[in-house]
């Protein structure tokens, strides 16, 4: 009889710490060097990932602000390191990729970073000259989302989404 009450005993431990230890244990990720506070505790990375309210309801305008304003070099040696460097501004968990028409050919290319919870996504772009990259655009949009063609023409950057003829036209600023 001992055993039995001692196997009752062990599944309440087990349960107590399965659903008590997540409220003490931590719940932040790091970004850019600095702890962001999670709404809850994750046992997994896939978990945190797939949980669209993730982040504590405090931290959104500090990670939205830190996501848009994050800094990034103007040029760059390779592609590798172009894409590296927008890494940097992607929000663990959140998106990001590539678009542009073909930027082994097109002398332009950009990258999409999201932006949690804001409806909105930081776009970068950079003209691409003998395999180096400079940045020669660096904006937030919520107006076109998922923009996928992007063409320069007369000192413009023309962006525009599969299937709809709006654009977004921004002139090419000198920096």
């Amino acid at each position: 009889m001992k055993s039995g009450h001692g196997a009752i005993a062990a599944s309440i431990v087990i349960i107590a710490l399965y659903f008590g230890l997540p409220r003490v244990l931590p719940s932040s990720i790091d970004y850019r060097g600095e702890k962001i506070k999670l709404s809850r505790f994750y046992y997994s990375y896939e978990d945190y990932k797939d949980d669209p309210d993730n982040i504590d309801p405090s931290e959104t305008a500090r990670v939205q602000r830190m996501v848009t304003e994050a800094h990034i070099a103007h040029s760059f040696k390779s592609r590798k390191e172009a894409v590296e460097a927008v890494g940097t501004v992607t929000f663990p968990g959140y998106g990001s990729g590539g678009f542009g028409d073909d930027w082994q050919h097109s002398s332009v290319t950009g990258f999409v970073v999201e932006i949690p919870r804001a409806n909105a996504s930081r776009y970068f772009v950079f003209r691409v000259n003998n395999g180096s990259y400079e940045l020669v655009d660096d904006f937030v949009d919520s107006s076109m989302p998922a923009i996928s063609h992007i063409e320069e023409k007369d000192g413009s950057l023309i962006y525009s989404t599969d299937g709809k003829s709006q654009t977004l036209v921004r002139t090419i600023v000198k920096k």
